[in-house]
């Protein structure tokens, strides 16, 4: 993992004021096949919606909550713990739950999110499920797919390894930006092009609102002529 430059660093302070659906919008322009990967693909419950986006490395886990056969509860947790640990760069845990619709537990409660923040993480992305929602430090993010009362039998089987959250795959170190619409990967290649993709999508969008906003009495035709004009624009 590469340390950030003081360019990156600036780079991440600024798409933080910009929601996920225009980072994803903006990283469109650059590469049209994200429209259809690259980011989560499902509603997904959202810890504290009021928080400005998470932007972070990705650090990954695979567990289940259901109870098998051979159950170690304890197994890999000190290996799990001892990874999260690891880089003073601005982190996001991502833990798939292979359970998927199956989950009875949860990961993300009170204990971890409080350790997770300690550890340096800006919050957690799963397809899992999350508990204690009125107890868990609301600087903390969550997104995650279900909302349970206990937590399981969780169980770590990776660690450091590819996951799929929703369709949006992750590999160890992946840039993500996150809020309550869900999450985006950002290629570390397309960070430094990004604020002037974002300008881009803005001005682009922008044809359309200000015609919106200064013709009250517009004709089929004229709405037509300039929607042709957005998607002409570059």
């Amino acid at each position: 993992m590469k340390h950030l430059t003081k360019t990156e660093n600036k780079i991440i302070e600024y798409i933080r004021n910009y929601d996920t659906p225009t980072i994803s919008n903006s990283l469109e322009l650059l590469d049209s096949s994200l429209r259809s990967k690259g980011h989560t693909q499902k509603t997904m419950y959202c810890l504290n919606p009021k928080l400005k986006p998470i932007i972070g490395f990705a650090k990954t886990a695979i567990i289940t909550s259901t109870k098998k056969k051979n159950t170690n509860i304890i197994k890999n947790r000190d290996k799990y713990y001892e990874y999260m640990f690891d880089g003073k760069f601005p982190k996001i845990c991502v833990i798939e739950d292979k359970d998927k619709s199956n989950t009875i537990g949860a990961w993300w409660g009170e204990l971890n999110a409080s350790i997770h923040l300690n550890f340096g993480f800006k919050g957690a992305i799963t397809n899992g499920a999350m508990r204690d929602l009125q107890e868990i430090d609301k600087k903390f993010q969550i997104l995650s797919g279900e909302i349970r009362v206990g937590h399981g039998y969780n169980q770590i089987h990776k660690i450091n390894c590819e996951v799929n959250i929703f369709n949006m795959k992750v590999k160890p170190n992946d840039l993500i930006h996150a809020d309550f619409h869900g999450a985006v990967i950002i290629k570390r290649e397309y960070l430094k092009e990004l604020p002037n993709l974002i300008k881009r999508m803005i001005n682009k969008e922008k044809i359309i609102f200000n015609f919106l906003k200064r013709n009250k009495n517009f004709s089929k035709k004229q709405f037509v002529e300039k929607y042709k004009e957005f998607l002409n624009s570059k």
